[in-house]
């Protein structure tokens, strides 16, 4: 999972393995500093979970949001606006309530069109490419 914001500030990368388990070799040196946000809401860097798929869960995006996701936006002045997907993964009552008490505005792209708008491939991996 990558986020990353219009200030041009990227988050710490979260990796979901496809595994039962999540072991703990897996987890060693992820990055972390630039170019990912330095500041105290990222500065554990990388982080990593599993999923038997390997896709997003709810568990999954669950933990994202809420250690990689929410801190960040937390020490932002002014609404914050969430891009995603429209994954029912993503749609929790907690992550919903939390986004409305945490002035989140938690937006998704039309159905099936990701792979057409896909705002971080236009936005940061275009350019870091060129």
């Amino acid at each position: 999972m990558m986020c990353g914001s219009a200030h041009g500030d990227l988050l710490p990368v979260y990796t979901v393995y496809k595994s039962a388990e999540l072991w703990d070799t897996w987890c060693e040196g992820g990055p972390k500093g630039k170019p990912f946000c330095e500041d105290r809401c990222c500065a554990s860097g990388a982080r990593f979970n599993r999923s038997k798929s390997g896709w997003f869960e709810a568990r999954t995006f669950s933990d994202w949001f809420f250690t990689t996701f929410l801190p960040h936006a937390k020490r932002l002045a002014g609404k914050t606006v969430l891009i995603g997907d429209n994954l029912s993964s993503h749609f929790t009552s907690e992550i919903l309530k939390s986004c409305e008490e945490n002035n989140i505005a938690f937006v998704c792209l039309p159905p099936n069109s990701t792979h057409i708008c896909q705002p971080l491939d236009v936005s940061f991996f275009a350019p870091m490419k060129r």
